[in-house]
């Protein structure tokens, strides 16, 4: 049996303004988490700033004068990019990101590439001291190794030093 059109349509409406509202209340979620964590990006932005100032002004004598106004303007940069992040809300910033996208789509693609360059060596770095700490634990077991990759008979294992990853 088929529903009369009517009654379709204000299914497909009631559907409709479901989807709106689990989506706008999705968008108040994030930006609220967003706007509980400006905070500490703004701060580690300060940080950075800071970390750039330092190394600019410690540049020995004989190095380029471009150079360290390069320091120093990436500084300023970053230094004015944490107060805006601490006077605007999530939502106000969101506006900004996307009139610099559409104003600037090769720096803001730049931005971003050098944006997933930094994040992929933090996560590479964590990732090795990581291995590295399992490296450790896995060689205070003795002449067992912690993992095992290949599908060699165990009996190949026994040539192996104590705690080394075959």
């Amino acid at each position: 049996m088929q529903q009369p059109p009517s009654q379709n349509a204000g299914t497909g409406s009631e559907l409709a303004a479901d989807a709106k509202q689990v989506t706008s209340k999705a968008a108040d979620r994030v930006h609220s988490e967003l706007d509980a964590r400006k905070g500490d990006a703004a701060t580690q932005a300060k940080s950075v700033s800071s970390a750039i100032q330092k190394a600019a002004g410690e540049l020995d004598e004989g190095a380029p004068a471009w150079l360290k106004s390069a320091f120093q303007q990436g500084a300023d940069q970053i230094q004015r990019f944490a107060d805006s992040i601490e006077q605007k809300d999530s939502r106000q910033l969101m506006n900004d990101v996307q009139s610099f996208a559409r104003e600037r789509p090769g720096a803001f693609l730049a931005a971003c590439a050098a944006a997933g360059f930094a994040a992929a060596r933090i996560f590479k770095a964590g990732g090795e001291s990581t291995s590295q700490g399992q490296q450790r634990f896995g060689s205070s077991f003795g002449d067992e190794p912690a993992f095992q990759t290949s599908q060699q008979p165990q009996s190949n294992y026994s040539a192996s030093s104590p705690g080394e990853f075959v």
